[in-house]
């Protein structure tokens, strides 16, 4: 069923429907229809999908026509007590940016009733730390508000985006619709390096700060995020470019130095 969904919102970026095609479309999407009405636009904005019913009365994504410089960007870090099935988030960083200049931040702890010793040495985050912070609801909730509808960018988006999503959607929130990027996959198309981990970009470019807490790992994200708008090709120009340039274009990883032999030994 998230296929059928994600395939929806890819339709979507690519071209606007006509409304009774959108209706149609979204109204066969089970998992979207449980939790908002297709037909009022602003219940997707909600889920962090912005939305537009053009004056040709077709439904379409302002994503596809607006200068990605005009466009919101929240680039997000969590840590975590584990995996999706076994921990929690325990802690959410966040980031926002537009036209290179941040107009927001976001940051908190998270209530959980057990922080694994491997986590805590990984993170600096032990259980103690967390007395007194949001319940999880509560964080997520305000977090979600922070976010809005801006277009969500971490490094590796999958765990950081997938996590939140599934979050929210346990705790009846409903799941995240934002448009998405990911840094390490735009990294590898403007930035040559033989590695992409944060800690790796972090060294390339300066940036000194705590790896591994939150809102320090997403400040490092956004100072890479704009680093690689500063090298984007001149074609790239709206939000969807540089989000379809992000998964497509070449890369442009170095390869590997091979150790020289002496032949004559």
């Amino acid at each position: 069923m998230k296929d059928k969904l994600d395939d929806f919102i890819n339709l979507l970026a690519k071209s606007s429907l006509n409304y009774h095609d959108f209706l149609q479309k979204a109204n066969d999407i089970e998992e979207l229809t449980d939790i908002i009405e297709p037909k009022n636009l602003a219940d997707w904005r909600l889920l962090g999908l912005e939305l537009e019913r053009a004056q040709n009365g077709k439904i379409m994504m302002p994503t596809r026509f607006r200068d990605f410089n005009e466009q919101v960007f929240c680039i997000v870090d969590i840590e975590t007590s584990g995996g999706i099935n076994s921990g929690q988030i325990i802690e959410i960083g966040a980031v926002k940016i537009q036209g290179g200049k941040e107009i927001g931040r976001f940051e908190t702890l998270v209530w959980a009733n057990e922080v694994p010793q491997n986590i805590s040495e990984l993170t600096g985050i032990y259980q103690f730390d967390l007395i007194g912070a949001p319940r999880l609801a509560n964080a997520l909730e305000s977090f979600r508000l922070f976010l809005s509808d801006s277009v969500f960018v971490a490094h590796n988006v999958k765990f950081d985006y997938e996590f939140i999503s599934i979050s929210l959607a346990r705790l009846g929130f409903g799941m995240l619709l934002n448009r998405k990027i990911c840094t390490i996959d735009l990294a590898r198309r403007t930035i040559e390096s033989q590695r992409y981990g944060l800690g790796a970009l972090k060294q390339i470019f300066g940036i000194d700060n705590t790896h591994h807490r939150a809102l320090n790992d997403a400040i490092a994200a956004c100072e890479i995020f704009k680093e690689c708008i500063k090298r984007l090709p001149w074609h790239v120009q709206s939000v969807e470019d540089l989000i379809l340039f992000s998964k497509t274009a070449k890369t442009l990883k170095v390869p590997k130095m091979i150790e020289q032999v002496d032949l004559r030994v």
